[in-house]
């Protein structure tokens, strides 16, 4: 131990929960400290809060890999004096030694140095500490560089990852478009920039979403590899999903009733629209089709908001929505066209026979009646159809054609309703 107190390095024994357990005279003097003021104070509680997650880190890969000493690293540190000093330091875990049973550290005072501004430590430490990760790839897409920035952003330790491919550290379902970018690259030659944004495979199945700008510098004889700067862009893609959801609920409320949560009815007349205009190009390469549009109205609805109040209403309204979706096929279009007012796009032309089919399905569902908190009511449907040829079709006549048709029902019913009993 005496000749460790003369060595001009720091050297400090910390035993397996990273406390101090010892340090030479050269650290005692240097920091500050008294030997029985610091023993069983953790070391962390000396590392600047900007360094603390890189070499909480790095402590556990030594602890990892006994009798392997890490790379150099540096790191801030508290003196006595309160002030912060910069070292070099590294590690190597002898915990499992039986003469030592700890992890012991040499540090070299980087404030000693003359001409600090110039050297690779202060070079390094200052990529270190960019809030970007920094890397450098060689020809083939091996690491030859990785700053600590890695390292607390994604959990891979960039003391071991030299060598390895730089796809190794990617999300699995990014690493074909990570690859091609990479790729693209290369072929681009001296000074080839790009820009792509990947996911970073961190530990425990998470991931962090980063921008890659690369830069090609291959042909630079000091650098020989592919330069990459990678930021966290985590906020800005998850600022982007809200501003998604947010848009898709703003053009949802736009083309949807908010009650029912049907087409609305701008967006059903559209929809009629782009159906013509769909089937009038088909129609001029094959056979020619017929657009059909369904109205349907309910009757007595009034009666039910009159009778049990428009909160109960409007779930009858919300129960003959939902009747109308079991009973129409997938491809065809319904809306809430009015306060009681239903429209139907069928998806295909269809014989007399099945619209007639599908008339009588939707009336037997649509006057059923209707349970609402104890509360049994029952409406009546009246459905008119309208049917054009898509060549001649518009969507006003095949519209009001189908209101038409729908009052010519509902005429038809009450006139048999108050016809005269012939007995």
């Amino acid at each position: 131990m005496r000749l460790l107190d003369r060595v001009p390095e720091l050297v400090v024994v910390f035993d397996d929960q990273a406390r101090v357990r010892w340090m030479n005279q050269t650290a005692c003097t240097l920091m500050g400290y008294r030997l029985e003021d610091i023993v069983g104070i953790s070391a962390f509680d000396f590392v600047h809060p900007d360094d603390l997650g890189y070499m909480l880190s790095s402590w556990e890969k030594r602890v990892g890999n006994p009798d392997e000493p890490g790379l150099i690293v540096q790191s801030r540190v508290l003196s006595s004096d309160g002030a912060w000093r910069a070292y070099e330091i590294i590690g190597v875990s002898l915990l499992d030694d039986d003469a030592i049973g700890g992890m012991v550290v040499t540090a070299r005072d980087l404030s000693r140095q003359s001409a600090l501004a110039d050297s690779p430590a202060r070079l390094r430490s200052m990529v270190d500490r960019t809030t970007d990760i920094v890397l450098l790839l060689d020809a083939l897409g091996r690491f030859s560089f990785a700053n600590r920035r890695l390292t607390v952003l994604s959990g891979h330790d960039s003391d071991r990852i030299i060598g390895r491919t730089w796809t190794e550290i990617l999300h699995p379902d990014d690493v074909e478009a990570a690859s091609a970018w990479f790729d693209q690259l290369i072929a681009g030659g001296d000074g080839a920039t790009s820009r792509v944004q990947v996911r970073l495979a961190g530990p425990g199945h998470t991931s962090v979403h980063v921008e890659l700008h690369g830069t090609n510098q291959i042909a630079d004889p000091l650098i020989e590899g592919i330069i990459v700067s990678a930021r966290d862009v985590e906020e800005l893609v998850a600022m982007q999903r809200v501003l998604e959801e947010r848009n898709e609920r703003l053009s949802h409320a736009v083309t949807h009733d908010q009650l029912t949560g049907l087409y609305s009815r701008r967006a059903f007349v559209d929809a009629v629209g782009d159906v013509i205009t769909l089937r009038r190009d088909r129609d001029r390469r094959g056979a020619p089709s017929d657009v059909i549009v369904l109205f349907c109205d309910l009757d007595g609805f009034k009666g039910v908001n009159d009778s049990h109040g428009h909160a109960v209403g409007d779930r009858v309204l919300q129960e003959i929505a939902a009747r109308l979706e079991q009973t129409v096929r997938d491809s065809d279009i319904i809306a809430r066209y009015g306060g009681d007012e239903f429209t139907v796009l069928l998806g295909h032309d269809e014989p007399a026979a099945s619209v007639s089919a599908l008339v009588a399905r939707l009336t037997g569902a649509l006057t059923t009646p209707v349970t609402i908190d104890e509360i049994t009511t029952r409406v009546g449907v009246s459905i008119g159809v309208s049917r054009e040829p898509a060549d001649t079709a518009e969507v006003d006549s095949l519209l009001s054609a189908a209101d038409a048709a729908m009052y010519n029902r509902k005429r038809s019913a009450r006139a048999g309703r108050e016809a005269p009993d012939p007995s």
